[in-house]
């Protein structure tokens, strides 16, 4: 790019997420994830629902879709304010029994600064659920947050991570 303080935008294609997701589930799956002893947790839903959906049905075992709920996160703009904070509990009180004896996944499509996954670990954890595990399917390099799983890495000092629907009104391609 010609300003040398922009970045160049990082076009990530449906058929990228696509590829990417199923990198991911394989090496879950060879991890012994499945619907017999996972809950995927999927973050930040607007962002991450294709990932996290996807990863439900391919994880799924005997005909039976791997459980799974949604928590919505602070926008970059945002942080954890009490509305934020009473949904969560909210979320956590009513799906708290599908993770007894379970891992916990967690699923967003982009991790940048690593702020969210940094308190929804320390989050669950106080909660009782130490057993999670965390996916990106794009992680910042200078992530403060290091994924168990991550489809891809990327700079955010040099890249603006952009999804196919961000961009262009042309959306299957």
């Amino acid at each position: 790019m010609s300003n040398s303080n922009s970045r160049a935008i990082l076009i990530i294609s449906f058929n990228d997420e696509r590829t990417l997701i199923k990198k991911i589930a394989s090496e879950l799956i060879r991890d012994g994830f499945n619907a017999d002893n996972t809950v995927v947790i999927t973050v930040s839903n607007d962002y991450s629902c294709v990932i996290g959906q996807a990863l439900r049905h391919m994880l799924s075992i005997n005909g039976e879709i791997c459980d799974g709920f949604g928590v919505d996160v602070p926008y970059p703009d945002e942080h954890w304010d009490e509305r934020y904070i009473e949904e969560l509990n909210g979320v956590f009180n009513l799906y708290e029994y599908k993770l007894e004896n379970k891992r916990a996944l967690l699923v967003e499509a982009g991790v940048i600064r690593g702020s969210n996954y940094t308190f929804l670990d320390k989050y669950f954890k106080e909660k009782g659920i130490y057993n999670m595990y965390t996916v990106a399917m794009f992680e910042n390099t200078g992530s403060v947050y290091k994924s168990d799983y991550v489809g891809e890495y990327y700079d955010n000092n040099s890249q603006d991570l952009t999804f196919w629907w961000e961009r262009d009104n042309n959306h299957w391609t």
